[in-house]
């Protein structure tokens, strides 16, 4: 029995493997980067040959305006020695902000299978270098070369010496005023909170996969808030039921009653009933929430 048990075991291991097992690793390389130097965002999944490593990998990479996305590479499955695979999928990127910068939670929306158990993120950080020194708001002036640099003058090199530190300088000064623009106009516009409209918006364009039944939530909360402050009133405490109720019965928003009435009926039966949030079914409750927003703001408007 023992025997057989033994002999039997590496079956068993390649049995729990083409049962779907599959594991993912995100890291950067290198880990170190000067300000808008590319570096390779590698995701790595290792899984059964009974999965696909292109299905698996299909995710889309979402990252914000302070990353570039310069490339990708093929996505290729190679043969691991246990007898599993290893799919790697590799995009070239590249950072606009200087210091040390984590992916994680932008990692966090790229979809992977259910079968993919264990998602490791934690080597998916860059240190980059910036062009400014800390309190800087500008470049340094270049220091000048002592006369015997480089040994007796030549007239050639002089001026191609000159005319590559001209270019460097002018591509630092670049990268800083890019660097300065994007941060002022980030507190600008950070400087005002977003309106209802624009979260909508927002939510929308985020709620995408597996984040329709938890954007529903969000959803429904946003239009309470908004519903709450154009009439003066604090409805927190109530459920949604008996929010829409004390809504109709105070005749605050009838312009809002009946779309705000359907877009927290179609809400419940994704967020209680289990039905499918579908993109069609998104698309109809937001252009709802949008016409009830609208009514709604025009009634704050007014008060």
């Amino acid at each position: 029995m023992l025997v057989a048990l033994f002999l039997a075991l590496p079956t068993l291991r390649s049995g729990g493997a083409a049962a779907g097992e599959a594991s993912a690793r995100w890291r950067c390389e290198p880990a170190e980067v000067a300000l808008g130097e590319p570096f390779e965002l590698v995701l790595e999944l290792d899984h059964s040959p009974s999965l696909s490593g292109s299905a698996l990998a299909a995710g889309e990479l979402k990252l914000d305006e302070s990353w570039v996305v310069l490339g990708e590479e093929p996505v290729h499955t190679s043969a691991a020695a246990d007898g599993a695979l290893a799919t790697r999928r590799t995009w070239r990127v590249a950072s606009l902000e200087p210091g040390k910068r984590a992916l994680g939670e932008a990692l966090s929306s790229f979809a992977l299978p259910e079968g993919v158990a264990r998602i490791q993120v934690g080597g998916a950080e860059v240190d980059v270098r910036g062009v400014l020194a800390e309190g800087e708001d500008a470049p340094r002036p270049l220091r000048e070369f002592p006369d015997d640099f480089a040994g007796a003058p030549d007239a050639s090199s002089g001026s191609h010496r000159l005319a590559w530190l001209a270019g460097a300088l002018l591509v630092l000064a670049a990268a800083a005023g890019a660097w300065l623009w994007r941060r002022r106009a980030r507190r600008a516009v950070a400087a005002r909170p977003a309106t209802a409209l624009e979260r909508l918006a927002e939510l929308e364009r985020e709620l995408e996969g597996e984040r329709g039944r938890q954007g529903c939530y969000e959803l429904t909360r946003l239009l309470r808030t908004a519903a709450d402050g154009a009439r003066a009133r604090d409805g927190s405490g109530l459920t949604d039921e008996e929010w829409l109720a004390e809504l109709a019965g105070s005749r605050a928003l009838p312009g809002a009653l009946g779309e705000l009435t359907a877009v927290f009926e179609r809400a419940a039966r994704v967020k209680y009933a289990g039905e499918a949030a579908t993109p069609w079914a998104l698309q109809e409750t937001f252009a709802r929430a949008r016409t009830a927003l609208a009514a709604v703001g025009a009634v704050g408007a007014q008060t």
